[in-house]
């Protein structure tokens, strides 16, 4: 899965970010809070199997930045 694949699908799991693309600030989107973050937490764990706490994915600043907490697929 690349990462447009994977920016596709937080953009599904997550409306705040329906429409956000990879160099989006996170700070900047309406709506980002702690209810985002736990959508966030919930998707990375739910659809891969990675867990993430809601401190690393407000560390991030941009949506790139979180599908960097994401291992890198394998081909």
């Amino acid at each position: 899965m690349n990462e447009a694949d994977r920016l596709s699908a937080l953009r599904k799991a997550v409306d705040v970010l329906a429409d956000a693309g990879p160099e989006d600030r996170l700070a900047a989107r309406p709506n980002w809070d702690s209810l985002a973050v736990l959508l966030v937490v919930t998707h990375f764990e739910h659809d891969y199997g990675v867990t993430v706490t809601g401190a690393q994915v407000r560390a991030c600043a941009t949506v790139r930045d979180l599908l960097a907490l994401l291992p890198p697929s394998k081909s």
